[in-house]
């Protein structure tokens, strides 16, 4: 692993850290915006790219007015302009995480570039965690969008493959296992297929030697989560997906 490194050195002009952090709030938002639409649609299997964005009420087709991220909620009170049907503060709530997961790997990545991977990477994850919490489902396409981001990460960072394929395999096997064994000792499936698709993707993502932090952070995360969620839900089931999530993130954010 490489020594973490700022992104900044004293002969960066702060006009230049301002304007770029501009730049990454303006893409995170428009980056949240996209993560709202794929994380309801792709869980329930609806169009990606053929079908226009259109009110669950009215079925109007909304325009450039009604997808300004932040400012059209706002401005429209979370209400449709055309039937005042009220829109979900999801759609805010996620184009305002996604904005702080640029903006955060802007401030913690080694270089330029690792933070536009980390960057996306958030966007990602923001997706899976949604669909996870609304749908127990960890989209295949994102999986694959997170797993291919992997490899220009790897590669700005200085990584050894090697230790990203056995990182890939690690999570895998590891994954499956536990999968295995919980079936074996209570008769139903403890993980499900998504998580143990997560746990190559991170694997790819930390390598060997950084896995191991990353399973006692999604452990510790999922602890405070999983009491939260008997406290608050009505089923005694909860998603681990987005606890795998926010662990990848931070794991990646300060070990790097």
């Amino acid at each position: 692993m490489r020594p973490a490194s700022r992104l900044w050195t004293a002969d960066v002009p702060s006009g230049a850290e301002i304007f770029l952090y501009a730049v990454f709030a303006v893409f995170g938002l428009m980056t949240g915006s996209l993560a709202g639409a794929l994380s309801y649609r792709l869980p329930r299997r609806q169009p990606v790219m053929i079908d226009r964005s259109r009110c669950p009420s009215c079925k109007a087709t909304l325009k450039a007015l009604d997808l300004i991220p932040v400012f059209s909620w706002l401005f429209f009170k979370g209400r449709c302009r055309h039937c005042q049907a009220r829109i979900s503060p999801r759609y805010l709530l996620i184009e305002l995480a996604v904005m702080g997961l640029f903006l955060s790997a802007l401030a913690t990545a080694p270089n330029l570039w690792a933070a536009i991977c980390l960057a996306y990477l958030g966007g990602a994850l923001a997706v899976l965690a949604v669909a996870d919490l609304e749908q127990r489902i960890l989209p295949d396409p994102m999986q694959l969008c997170a797993a291919l981001l992997a490899l220009p990460w790897r590669y700005v960072t200085g990584a050894d493959w090697q230790d990203m394929i056995l990182g890939g395999l690690l999570g895998l096997g590891l994954g499956l296992g536990l999968r295995l064994g919980y079936c074996r000792l209570k008769g139903r499936h403890g993980l499900g297929l998504g998580d143990v698709k997560f746990l190559a993707v991170a694997g790819l993502w930390l390598g060997v030697e950084n896995f191991p932090p990353f399973l006692l952070t999604a452990g510790l995360i999922g602890v405070v989560f999983g009491l939260i969620w008997r406290f608050f839900a009505k089923t005694p089931v909860f998603p681990f997906g987005p606890a795998l999530c926010v662990a990848l993130f931070l794991t990646l954010s300060f070990l790097y």
